[in-house]
């Protein structure tokens, strides 16, 4: 099953549930809850992908990019992340094995319609809470282990050992 989280809406969530985590603050939020997200990836979780509204905070960055083991999905500026949610279950082939992370109730309703599985935001949280807890992973290791490396950092290992991102050069 394929994971969509509604990301500011699971970030309004966080807010009212756990410390570090405001709307006002998008950016190291957005940065905090994909770290969560991949860590709860780490333990075996389906493949996620996070929309979050585009907009002047997030123009530089590509619209659509692989991060922390995680697709992630910006919006185009004219359309939202809720728009971009319901277009790509809307348009699924199999709408029914996507579960939607949301609190919003349009989208919610929306996506009902096409057979996908909805989990209220908070509840989501609880779950990603007890799947860490029970998990075997220390508690108190860095949440960058599971963030993975940056592009840069990437680039850069690529360069040491002179592959590229597409595999080895040589062949």
């Amino acid at each position: 099953m394929r994971i969509f989280v509604d990301g500011y809406n699971l970030i309004g969530a966080a807010a009212r549930k756990l410390e570090g985590y405001s709307l006002a603050a998008s950016e190291p939020s957005r940065e905090k809850l994909l770290g969560l997200l991949a860590r709860y990836k780490s333990l075996g979780s389906s493949r996620m992908l996070v929309f979050f509204d585009g907009g002047a905070e997030s123009s530089h960055l590509p619209r659509r990019q692989f991060q922390r083991g995680l697709d992630v999905m910006y919006s185009d500026p004219k359309t939202t992340a809720d728009d971009d949610i319901k277009h790509a279950v809307s348009h699924a082939d199999l709408p029914h094995e996507i579960r939607v992370v949301t609190s919003d109730r349009a989208v919610q309703a929306f996506v009902k319609r096409f057979g996908a599985k909805v989990t209220e935001s908070a509840d989501f949280l609880d779950e990603i809470a007890q799947a860490l807890d029970e998990s075997a992973l220390p508690s108190d290791e860095p949440i960058e282990k599971y963030e993975g490396t940056s592009d840069g950092e990437t680039d850069y290992w690529l360069r040491i050992f002179g592959g590229d991102k597409e595999g080895d050069a040589d062949e």
